[in-house]
């Protein structure tokens, strides 16, 4: 093999050696980026959590020990409830807030990718409930997201 031969086989090796390590660094910082996405996805979710945790709390303080916050919990989503007496109406929109900000939460997270359609699902479904029942819509419209209103008016079966 001459000394040209091998010169060009060795800028060749050389050339390729420089290729495959440029496709490395391309590589690597694709998976970054992909990683920091990842990141701030999640850390986007974990402030939507915590907000909608300290806003349950808030609402739900008021039901801790109200005997009927606990009769009309264990009647159903929407109990039958005398929608004539001020207190009873009160206390089933404070619950029904509570657990609207809940499915928002899911919502949230579902947006984000987080949950799987199969399991948001079932949360769809139950606010799904408060929001084709056309007494309790008001309360909902009023505390979430224009999006996630859309999305349920998208799924609803009634128009009120």
């Amino acid at each position: 093999m001459s000394n040209a031969e091998r010169t060009m086989r060795m800028i060749a090796l050389s050339d390729l050696t420089n290729i495959l390590g440029m496709l490395g660094i391309i590589g690597s910082l694709i998976f970054v980026g992909i990683e920091i996405q990842q990141s701030q996805t999640i850390a986007i979710a974990s402030q939507l959590q915590a907000r909608n945790d300290a806003l349950m709390s808030f609402y739900s303080t008021a039901l801790e020990g109200n005997e009927t916050a606990l009769r009309l919990l264990d009647k159903g989503l929407i109990p039958e409830i005398d929608w004539s007496n001020d207190y009873e109406r009160e206390v089933l929109s404070a619950i029904t807030r509570v657990r609207i900000i809940s499915y928002l939460n899911a919502y949230d997270q579902y947006r984000l990718g987080l949950i799987p359609e199969d399991t948001f699902e079932f949360t769809r479904n139950r606010a799904l409930v408060f929001y084709d029942d056309c007494r309790t819509r008001p309360w909902i419209t009023q505390r979430v997201t224009s999006d996630f209103n859309s999305f349920l008016q998208k799924y609803s079966e009634k128009n009120c």
